[in-house]
């Protein structure tokens, strides 16, 4: 959080002279399992229960229940980077506008180390490092055309000539400001494109700064979309039938028994049990370890826990996988 005289209070600065604010938000964590309830009946009142039920919402793209999240942004941001971060549609905007008011003498001017050559093999992104000589090139054209544009508007301004057409004369690296608000389904959207490593630098810097508010007002969903969204995988048919012709069921059954152990952890986790319990509750999940092994592997600590649904569905695709 940053506090100066030339951004808002709680403001997160963006790149030189931008910012990000969260103005207000409505619902978090709790709104989710709410509306989720509606659907699916009364469930659950715990924290860990609510915790399970939203992962389960994420894992299977069940994005209704995160739309009754929502938030409010001011920010401040070139405007070039605000004609790609209009292009996701489904939120409410009011921005800052040259037919009104006059434009300010804000201008991006990119950091050295953000000045690079064109990707060879990416059409819309950077690749490697310029020269010192390519770069103070850079940043002497970016500030001679930022003055000079600005001087003319502001001596077309002075002259009383209309700003919805002096405003044509300014670039767009020009800092434009905005209220911006959107459901955190769709939000989340935004941070899953905007804060990849392929999306363009400048814009990253914002999602990056926004998913701070999202991670703060509704954990639990922000945990979710980690797992399922940043780190977790999705395999095609072919990317599966890669893995039925190549992995044995040996393999796949080692698999599955880890599995049931982490399944018996956890449950037993929620509800102790004695010893002959958890091997009865083990036998029931289908395991098939004998007694004496079961309680070598039981002892040794080394067994994981997670979620109970998670691990279930889990198996069940891993059996689907068996020969």
């Amino acid at each position: 959080m940053i506090e100066d005289i030339n951004f808002p209070s709680g403001s997160i600065k963006c790149l030189d002279k931008g910012f990000v604010r969260l103005v207000d938000s409505m619902g978090g964590d709790n709104a989710i399992v709410q509306a989720a309830r509606v659907s699916y009946g009364k469930g659950t009142t715990k924290k860990s229960q609510d915790r399970g039920l939203i992962r389960y919402l994420m894992r299977h793209r069940h994005s209704t229940p995160f739309e009754m999240v929502e938030f409010k942004f001011h920010a401040k941001m070139p405007i070039f980077v605000a004609r790609q971060w209009v292009r996701h549609r489904t939120a409410n905007i009011n921005e800052y506008s040259l037919r009104y008011s006059e434009a300010r003498d804000d201008f991006y001017f990119p950091e050295f180390e953000n000045i690079k050559f064109q990707s060879s093999i990416n059409k819309q992104g950077r690749g490697k490092q310029v020269s010192k000589k390519i770069r103070e090139k850079v940043i002497n054209y970016f500030k001679e055309i930022s003055n000079r544009s600005f001087e003319i508007y502001d001596e077309l301004n002075n002259d009383g000539v209309a700003r919805e057409l002096a405003r044509a004369i300014l670039p767009v690296n020009l800092y434009t400001e905005w209220y911006w608000k959107n459901d955190l389904h769709n939000l989340l959207h935004f941070i899953g494109l905007r804060s990849d490593s392929h999306a363009q630098y400048e814009i990253q810097v914002y999602s990056d700064a926004m998913s701070l508010s999202v991670k703060n007002v509704a954990p639990f969903a922000w945990e979710a979309y980690e797992d399922y969204r940043i780190s977790g995988m999705y395999f095609s048919k072919l990317d599966q039938d890669i893995f039925k012709k190549n992995l044995p069921n040996r393999i796949l059954n080692d698999i599955i028994e880890d599995i049931n152990y982490q399944l018996i952890a956890t449950m037993n986790e929620i509800k102790p049990r004695k010893e002959d319990d958890l091997f009865n509750l083990y036998v029931e999940q289908g395991g098939e370890d004998i007694k004496e092994d079961f309680i070598i592997k039981w002892n040794s600590g080394k067994i994981n826990k997670s979620n109970i649904r998670e691990l279930k569905e889990l198996k069940q695709k891993i059996n689907k996988m068996k020969k």
